[in-house]
């Protein structure tokens, strides 16, 4: 099974990879596309929109939209308008589309036509703003936005007279939107992605390959020797940060560390070097060493030899090593069993600040055996409500840390040792939690409580997934978002062992 599941992975990989040529390759070609021809394009176009695709993939679908709008300008009214009003259209789609229609807003290239499709493509995107999906209404909060910064003063310029309702109402929205705290935290996430977006430069070769994918080595140019040295440094300091850990753990659990002395001329120095999980590691090294001052000269070794007291040190130190030896046995028994049972699924909680939150997740990773938990510092452990909250989990599972600064780095790496890196969010290819299929080694990322996964990470993600919601609450809380996905990940495993 897990011979297949690879065989299948690898599929995927190649046919994603090919599906991002492809489209940068038709990206490029845009500005060939006549009129004759532009019709039936569209139409494959949007087929392809609306099917689930990796945001890798969708990004270069809606450049080459925006680039078939801005040239056929007609068209974006004819086609887009009908879809915003299709009220079965899938959220997932919608944030696609209303993203095309800003950007055919904002970089339309003569005025009228601008203040046109201000006219005609803004007013049915507004209703979004109230949507249920939390991904489509944040996303229309940013795009809103930046529309009504950009064009508010040529809007008004254009209408005389009294202010209309609507006038006063977009007016009322702008201000709200520029001053609300959520909608500020939420555009300093995204700081950047739609002021630098240049449509005509990113479906150019230079910008298909440099600007749009700057965090994925699949698809960028070679980065700077800089950033290849941080990169090398922060892989680096989580392998050291993760070593200490076990190191700490191994060290306080086991009390494998021993210093004796007798009669101030022997000291026994038990050095236990590395402790990971793995057999090869257990062992440690034993010396014993005299010292400076105290080296005896080579004719006493015969007479020290023969006293009755070094019998019996020599005997002490055997019976020590025979404990020793045991503990160890039993140590690898006991690890044995561990791995037995652990699951091979990491979750990511780096992005979390609230320690209730990361308190009842190491809490649930210990329930159901996760392989360890990822925090962005670890000295939260010693908090009085954490420890409340978590009852000693932390003392049962890894709990390494990943600071905010060095998540990609980590998921990279894992990605290396043959995990999944997937997202639990809603996004505009996120899949439904009970219609995804786990893969056996698994890490999951959580977002932050209110913003979620920032997009910079999301786009390293293999995938997203989102448990579906029948209520009015826009979401979850993150713990109990987390939970779920685990026990979900947790029932499939069983599934297939049974």
């Amino acid at each position: 099974m897990i011979v297949i599941y690879q065989k299948n992975c690898t599929r995927s990989l190649a046919v994603h990879r090919r599906k991002v040529r492809a489209w940068q390759m038709i990206c490029i070609l845009s500005q060939f596309v006549e009129e004759d021809i532009v019709g039936k394009v569209t139409s494959n176009l949007h087929i392809c929109l609306y099917r689930n695709n990796l945001p890798v993939v969708r990004q270069y679908l809606e450049t080459f939209a925006i680039q078939i709008y801005l040239k056929f300008p007609i068209l974006a009214e004819e086609q887009l308008v009908p879809i915003f009003y299709d009220h079965k259209m899938r959220p997932q789609a919608l944030s696609s589309y209303v993203f095309i229609a800003a950007n055919v807003i904002l970089h339309s290239r003569e005025l009228p036509v601008q203040m046109k499709h201000l006219d005609n493509l803004l007013p049915p995107v507004i209703p979004f703003l109230t949507s249920h999906h939390h991904s489509l209404r944040c996303f229309t909060q940013l795009l809103v936005y930046h529309v009504l910064c950009k064009l508010w003063h040529a809007f008004r310029a254009c209408k005389s007279g009294v202010k209309p309702l609507e006038e006063r109402c977009f007016e009322d929205l702008k201000l709200y939107l520029a001053g609300n705290v959520d909608c500020m935290r939420l555009r300093a996430s995204m700081e950047g992605f739609l002021e630098n977006f240049d449509p005509v430069a990113s479906a150019t070769p230079a910008g298909v390959f440099n600007f749009r994918n700057e965090g994925s080595e699949f698809e960028c140019v070679a980065v700077s020797l800089m950033d290849l040295v941080m990169a090398f440094l922060n892989d680096v300091r989580d392998e050291l940060r993760y070593s200490f850990a076990e190191d700490e753990r191994t060290i306080t659990n086991e009390s494998l560390t021993a210093n004796g002395t007798s009669d101030g001329i022997f000291s026994l120095n038990e050095a236990s070097h590395k402790q990971t999980l793995d057999d090869s590691n257990l062992d440690f090294q034993k010396k014993i060493t005299l010292h400076g001052h105290e080296k005896l000269a080579p004719y006493d070794d015969h007479r020290f030899l023969a006293s009755s007291s070094m019998s019996t040190i020599l005997s002490e130190l055997e019976m020590e090593d025979q404990l020793v030896s045991s503990a160890i046995h039993a140590r690898k028994e006991v690890m044995e069993k561990v791995r037995e049972r652990q699951q091979q699924i990491i979750l990511v909680a780096s992005l979390l600040d609230r320690i209730p939150n990361l308190a009842g997740l190491a809490r649930t990773c210990e329930v159901f055996r996760a392989a360890c938990l990822a925090v962005a510092d670890t000295s939260i452990m010693q908090d009085k409500q954490f420890q409340l909250i978590s009852v000693t989990a932390e003392k049962w599972i890894p709990i390494i840390e990943v600071p905010v600064c060095s998540i990609k780095v980590f998921l990279e790496k894992k990605r290396r040792e043959g995990f999944s890196i997937l997202g639990l969010e809603q996004t505009a290819n996120s899949t439904a939690l009970d219609q995804f299929a786990f893969p056996n080694k698994t890490v999951l990322v959580l977002g932050r409580e209110k913003e979620g996964i920032p997009v910079d990470i999301i786009h390293v993600l293999d995938a997203c997934v989102e448990i579906p919601q029948l209520g009015v609450i826009r979401s979850l809380n993150v713990h109990v978002s987390g939970a779920i996905a685990l026990w979900e990940y947790t029932r499939q495993q069983r599934s297939r062992n049974q």
